[in-house]
């Protein structure tokens, strides 16, 4: 790619979507929507100018909820996830239950092969933690008890999908390792606990030393180095580095409000985050749904995915309010780059077929 398209690119995913996203605000919906039109519109299936697969745009879109899961663990305090711990841990296990379940039973009744339909389950029980959490953002609700729910619960998902994923991939090859599959869970639960434990501990302890740095910003610096090496750590353990991400914000949550860390990582976010939205709108067909058939199937799939999250979420929260427990419902709904994600690996391993990522690919959006 030549610096001149790259800058090109730059320009006009960056406009487009904050012109789409001003469009959607005055009409009372979140800047998402209008990020991910923007996407659909600028893709290879509509207008042709930006190509969903290009590597680079799609790195500076993953770098994007990198930053902005970041910018969530910033917000969020630990002694508040404890609080709502019971709740969120039941949501995140009965969110995963209920697709899992639903989804591959009625793949399985529709007469399609046991790991194709486990793909499908596995794409529907996850919940895109960076879109769900940009919406509560947009709607002021960050540091709300419903947010605190959805965010714990949501990466719990993120974690049991992974794993899942870990699973169905071994059986797609015909190569499953029961004792790799075993360490991935156990490196899984001490990289979140140790984090959540004893990371905003050690972390309280260094306020010392950087305040002795020299360098301009240094305390945002450091910030910055400790989201991207945590990512990448998650990342390499098999995790999602998204996860690394918010665990690296909730490490240093303690010393975020000394050095103002949430309003100068907000600003990076604003410039990133719409390359994410636009790329995941990006990928979207819309004449594949001209077919029938497969217009049904995403129909039917993506009615699954909503209902079966939402059954598990409220049933989860019986303790609370109706408004509150359809609050997290809806919260928990949004599919987005887990689902293409999982879509993609089982295309590549030649488990499901074109048609079926596109249905993949159609519930994930429509969900978001």
């Amino acid at each position: 790619m030549e610096d001149g398209n790259l800058l090109f690119y730059f320009f006009i995913i960056f406009f487009s979507a904050k012109i789409m996203g001003e469009i959607c605000v005055r009409l009372k919906m979140p800047a998402i929507i209008g990020e991910l039109m923007a996407g659909v519109l600028l893709g290879n299936y509509v207008l042709g100018i930006i190509d969903h697969t290009n590597h680079v745009l799609m790195s500076i879109a993953e770098i994007g909820v990198i930053f902005l899961m970041f910018h969530v663990g910033l917000e969020i305090r630990v002694k508040d996830l404890f609080a709502v711990g019971r709740t969120a841990v039941l949501v995140g296990i009965l969110g995963v239950m209920f697709p899992l379940v639903l989804g591959l039973g009625s793949m399985f009744f529709l007469g399609y092969e046991f790991v194709e339909s486990l793909f499908v389950a596995t794409a529907i029980l996850a919940t895109s933690v960076g879109i769900s959490v940009k919406v509560l953002q947009d709607l002021g609700l960050i540091k709300h008890k419903v947010a605190y729910i959805v965010i714990g619960a949501a990466v719990l998902d993120d974690i049991f999908a992974l794993i899942v994923l870990a699973l169905v991939k071994g059986l797609a090859r015909g190569e499953f390792h029961a004792l790799e599959f075993f360490l991935l869970v156990i490196e899984a639960l001490a990289f979140v606990g140790f984090l959540t434990m004893w990371g905003p501990r050690l972390a309280g302890r260094t306020r010392r030393w950087i305040e002795k740095l020299n360098i301009p910003e240094g305390p945002f610096v450091l910030s910055v180095i400790l989201c991207l090496g945590l990512a990448y750590l998650a990342d390499m353990i098999g995790l999602a580095a998204i996860i690394g991400a918010f665990m690296a914000g909730i490490v240093i949550d303690e010393l975020a409000g000394v050095y103002d860390l949430e309003n100068k990582v907000k600003y990076v976010n604003e410039f990133l985050l719409p390359f994410f939205f636009v790329m995941m709108g990006a990928h979207l067909d819309p004449g594949a749904f001209l077919k029938p058939n497969l217009l049904f199937l995403t129909l039917l799939v993506t009615a699954i995915a909503v209902l079966s999250k939402m059954v598990g979420s409220v049933l989860a929260c019986w303790k609370e309010n109706w408004k509150t427990r359809i609050q997290i419902g809806v919260c928990m709904v949004p599919r987005g780059e887990v689902g293409i994600i999982v879509g993609m690996v089982g295309l590549s391993l030649h488990t499901i077929t074109k048609d079926m990522y596109t249905v993949v690919l159609g519930m994930s959006l429509l969900t978001t």
